[in-house]
Parts: C-alpha cells; sequence; structure tokens
C-alpha cells in the first residue's frame, strides 16, 4: 500500500517532510554536541545477578514512561563464555532518565535445566530487551491518547550448553534442529500502577506469537522456523500510538559468525481496546537469505518512507527503504562503510536526521573495532552516504583499564524516544572481548576484576541547538 498524503501529515513534522521530498532536500543536521555522562547503571540491585554473583548489568533500553517516571530495561550478563545473557531488569525512575530509582525488579530470569545426568545444563538465556508503548497520561490533540499506559517489553531467547564442572559455556553442544525451544522471543505487557511506583502486569511472560498462530510450530505466516529479537524498540505506525513496527530477523543462527538464512520481516503490532494490550497482527515479506544472510535490523521512518538498516555477513551494513514496510521490498544497498562488524543500530533523531550508532573497524587498532562509539549522519538521497562521525565513547581516552588483547566491546548503543526540549537521550553498554575462560584460537586470556569492574551501562546525552516537541502531550 502507499501511504495517503492525508494519513502521512497526521506524523509530527510530516508536513515538513513531505515538501523537502520534492525539492530533494533532507532535515539540517541541528547536533550541537554529545556529551558522555559516564556509568548509569553498575549493579544489579536483585539477589541472584549482582557482581558477588560474576554477574553485571548489559543490553539497555528505555523509555518515557509518563509525565515524571522514565523506565530502563535492562539484560544482566556473565563471564561464563561469550554472550552468556542472563536475566531481564526494569527500573522505575524520577523525573528523568538518570533521575533516583522509585522500583526495580525483575521481568523475567534465566533458567537451567540439568541434562546428560547432571553433568551438563541447559541455559534458557534472555537478552536484547527492548520497549515501546504510550507514556500514562499521554494526550494528542488534547485528547487522551487510546493505548496510554500499556508497555510492551520484548527480548530474545536462546538456549546454550553449560558444562557445570567447568563452569563455561560449551557453544554447539547438543545443538538441534531449529525451533523455537532453541530460538524464540518472549515478550511481557504491563502499566505503571496510580501511584506510579512499580509497574502492574497485563499480559504474563510468554512466546511471541503473530495472532492466529497461538499454538503450533508455525509462529506467524511466515515460512520460518525461529525468530531473534531486533536491538532497536518499535516506532509508531500509527499518529495515536495504537499501531507499532519493527523489523526483526528470522532462522539466523544463534551465534555469530554463522548466520544461517538470515532473513528479515517487518512485525507490526496493534492494541486491542477490549482486551487493554497489544497482538502481533502481521508479518510482511522475508527478504534476505542465504545469498546474502542479514540480522540485527533496524527500522526507521522519515516521512513517508521507511528505512531498514540490517548487519550481513560481511563488514559494512545494507540499507533498503519503501514506502510500504510490508510490500515486497526493492533492491537493497550494500555499503561497505563504516567498515564495521559491530552490532550497528539506525534512527531517525529529533532533528529528523537518519543517523547510525556503531564502531568502525577502519579506524580502531582493537581485533573487534568496537572502540570508540561513534555516531554517522546518513543520506538516504545519496546511497546512504555516512558522514560527520561523531565520538559517543572512547574507552581508551576515558582511561578504563581494559587490555588490549581483551578488547573493549562498547556497543549497543540505544537513541530512546525523544521527550521533547534540546536534550535525548543515549544508552550503550560497556563490555570486554573476554571472559573467565582463555580463548587459544584467539589468544585471548581470561577477564581480570578490574575490566569486570568497569563493565555496565553507560549515558550520554545529545544537544541540539534548537528544541525539538515531544511525540506526546502531556
Amino acid at each position: 500500500m502507499l501511504i495517503s498524503r492525508r494519513r502521512l501529515l497526521t506524523i509530527p513534522g510530516s508536513a515538513a517532510l513531505v515538501t523537502a521530498r520534492k525539492v530533494a532536500a533532507l532535515p539540517a543536521d541541528k547536533i550541537e554536541g554529545i556529551e558522555h555522562k559516564g556509568v548509569l547503571i553498575h549493579e544489579c540491585g536483585i539477589e541472584g545477578e549482582r557482581r558477588r554473583d560474576d554477574t553485571v548489568p548489559a543490553h539497555p533500553n528505555g523509555i518515557q514512561a509518563s509525565k515524571d517516571r522514565w523506565l530502563v530495561i535492562y539484560a544482566t550478563r556473565s563471564f561464563r563464555g561469550f554472550d552468556d545473557d542472563r536475566s531481564i531488569v526494569y527500573q522505575l525512575r524520577a523525573g528523568a532518565l538518570d533521575g533516583k530509582i522509585v522500583k526495580e525488579g525483575l521481568l523475567a530470569r534465566i533458567q537451567a535445566d540439568p541434562i546428560d545426568g547432571g553433568r551438563l545444563y541447559e541455559l534458557h538465556q534472555l537478552g536484547h530487551p527492548v520497549l515501546f508503548g504510550v507514556p500514562r497520561g499521554a494526550r494528542i490533540l488534547g485528547r487522551p491518547a487510546p493505548s496510554a499506559n500499556v508497555f510492551v517489553a520484548k527480548w530474545r531467547r536462546t538456549t546454550l550448553t553449560l558444562d557445570k564442572d567447568k563452569d563455561q559455556l560449551v557453544h554447539g553442544a547438543g545443538n538441534r534442529a531449529p525451533s523455537l525451544q532453541r530460538q524464540a522471543v518472549q515478550w511481557i505487557q504491563f502499566r505503571l500502577s496510580p501511584s506510579e511506583d512499580d509497574i502492574e502486569i497485563i499480559q504474563p511472560v510468554s512466546l511471541l506469537r503473530q495472532k492466529g498462530y497461538e499454538t503450533g510450530e508455525a509462529f506467524c505466516s511466515a515460512p520460518v522456523k525461529t525468530i531473534n529479537q531486533s536491538f532497536v524498540q518499535a516506532v509508531p505506525y500509527k499518529r495515536d500510538g495504537t499501531e507499532w513496527v519493527d523489523c526483526n530477523h528470522f532462522d539466523g543462527a544463534p551465534v555469530w559468525p554463522f548466520l544461517g538464512t538470515g532473513r528479515l520481516a517487518c512485525l507490526r503490532y496493534a492494541y486491542n481496546a477490549e482486551l487493554g494490550r497489544y497482538e502481533w497482527i502481521q508479518t510482511g515479506t522475508l527478504f534476505g537469505g542465504r545469498d546474502l544472510p542479514l540480522i540485527e535490523a533496524s527500522l526507521a521512518q522519515m516521512g513517508n518512507q521507511w528505512i531498514i538498516a540490517a548487519r550481513p555477513s560481511a563488514a559494512g551494513l545494507v540499507w533498503v527503504r519503501t514506502e510500504d514496510p510490508f510490500a515486497e521490498m526493492p533492491p537493497l544497498t550494500h555499503r561497505k562503510d563504516p567498515a564495521t562488524t559491530s552490532p550497528r543500530t539506525a534512527y531517525v533523531c529529533a532533528d529528523g536526521v537518519l543517523r547510525l550508532f556503531t564502531g568502525d573497524r577502519a579506524v580502531s587498532p582493537y581485533r573487534q573495532a568496537r572502540n570508540p562509539l561513534y555516531c554517522w549522519d546518513i543520506d538516504p538521497n545519496n546511497g546512504f552516504t555516512p558522514s560527520v562521525r561523531r565520538v559517543i565513547f572512547d574507552s581508551v581516552k576515558a582511561g578504563l583499564p581494559i587490555r588490549q588483547e581483551t578488547p573493549p566491546m562498547i556497543d549497543m548503543c540505544k537513541l530512546l524516544p525523544h521527550a521533547g526540549g534540546r536534550f535525548q537521550w543515549i544508552l550503550h553498554r560497556v563490555q570486554v572481548d573476554a571472559d573467565n575462560h582463555p580463548r587459544p584460537q584467539r589468544s585471548t586470556p581470561p577477564i581480570n576484576e578490574k575490566e569486570k569492574g568497569v563493565c555496565g551501562v553507560y549515558y550520554a546525552q545529545v544537544a541540539y541547538s534548537e528544541s525539538f516537541p515531544s511525540r506526546w502531550e502531556f
């Protein structure tokens, strides 16, 4: 379908973009600077997920939950092997993203099932959480938003094997054919309590399934076997926040670099007023595949254009833009710059500019090229050319005690939805490419206590030269 001009004009800022499209102009870059703020979450406060449990905060995301509340979500992580994800935790904060913690709680915890007589365990790990929803008390054109105070948190669930005696992950051990038992997405829906001092569960944790596919092996209308979670939060498909879209990947192997078939498709979620919660109602056409495996997609909107950025099996990025995210995709653009091999996220910022957040192997002295963390302006009208590279965080300049042989991983960068004004929040992770066990194949020694000490959730703030409105009124 083509988005009508009438519908397009209901999207904030789209009237200007319609005119801009006629003259082939793009919004002007209004960033004055990016100020790094330091550590936001150093330690989880949940028993069993603390530093004394050899566990640190990682994978962050966040959203404005009401006029005076922010909600932060993150996954915890251990050091028994690479990608040792654990549990999903939320924090409710007062006044601002870095305001006082009103409540911290657990949304879902890692599970371990003994196998092989108890010598091995299957770990059902949880990671990559994202959030979407309309803040409590939000209004649109002076009227209460229909789906206000209903929030969705989603994350991936991956099953890996743990050698109990060695306390070490055994990647690839006992892998079966791809299925929802090995790789899936879970979700939970909740609201703020009337006093805004905690959350109330609307829909408990369950597997993400499309409406009409609630049972059986087929969990959606696409011919796929597994699903993995996008790194970026869903964006509104309708101005009133009753429908949202994101782009997930399917049938990709859960451990890099074995991507499997690596296909992408967009998902649409609609608010059901009778049920008081969202449903996954539509799956778009698949693209990517064995000739060009794709994972870790971002979806952003510029006027009537939907832009998807994805991680290919080679360095660089794959880009595509379309007027309908649920139609057959036009030809893809594969750029080798920036020469990143690390996680990448793309957003349309508050000033309307498309930007990319990731590292760059071409300029980094480290093996994994995840330091420094950069932000680029991207020009979708010129083959998605990157320019104006800004540093968000450089662990070396910051003096973090991370050895070169255990490279820093400054990644999982999330630009949070703009809450109005001149500033916009950024969250990211600091991690080290090492764990409790040596990796002989890469000559990587075990992580040390100083390196563990700097791991956690960090944050920064984008400063614009002028104020921009929030999507929501209060």
